[in-house]
């Protein structure tokens, strides 16, 4: 079957907030998300929001199709926040440099339905968001997540040294890549 990723677009909401629910129900359970009134309904109204407004610039959202069964998304735009990461890879940088080019891309999802992993859609995605933004790239990968870690060594990434917990204790670890 055809593989390929191209732009979000109209339509694509309802399979993009499937995609990122599950991701988000294996990361932080089913309650977390239950408590926080997090549906794939809510999420779906999200994404229909996001597609019908202008893209910022330097941002990439893209999907993975499988034939044309919408398999993976990534999100990804400037890092706004990496200069607070208080990192070497990271500190003094900024969102943007004097004229005007992203100083770092930070990848903030980049999901792959589980039937549909390691056929190569992750990498596609990942090497879109590459050729559609600037700067470094950035990623938080769980300090558990042995799969992603895998997967962002073999993309070129390596952890920065910055490290956030988020809610109830996930850890977080930034990875990155310099661009060629």
């Amino acid at each position: 079957p055809d593989r390929s990723v191209r732009p979000a677009q109209r339509g694509d909401a309802p399979a993009i907030a499937q995609l990122q629910y599950e991701a988000w129900r294996s990361l932080m359970g089913e309650s977390a998300l239950g408590a926080q009134g997090i549906t794939v309904e809510t999420l779906a109204a999200q994404w229909e929001e996001t597609l019908g407004a202008p893209r910022p610039a330097g941002s990439a959202l893209l999907v993975a199709l499988h034939g044309n069964t919408i398999v993976g998304f990534a999100l990804a735009g400037p890092d706004e926040a990496g200069a607070a990461s208080g990192d070497s890879a990271t500190s003094g940088d900024s969102a943007t440099s004097g004229d005007g080019a992203v100083a770092a891309t930070q990848v903030y999802e980049l999901t792959v339905e589980k039937n549909f992993q390691r056929s190569g859609h992750a990498s596609r995605l990942l090497a879109a968001v590459a050729d559609l933004t600037s700067g470094q790239l950035r990623a938080w990968v769980g300090v558990d997540d042995e799969e992603r870690q895998r997967f962002y060594t073999s993309a070129g990434f390596a952890p920065s040294g910055a490290v956030r917990v988020l809610g109830d204790g996930l850890t977080q670890h930034m990875w990155w890549a310099d661009r060629d």
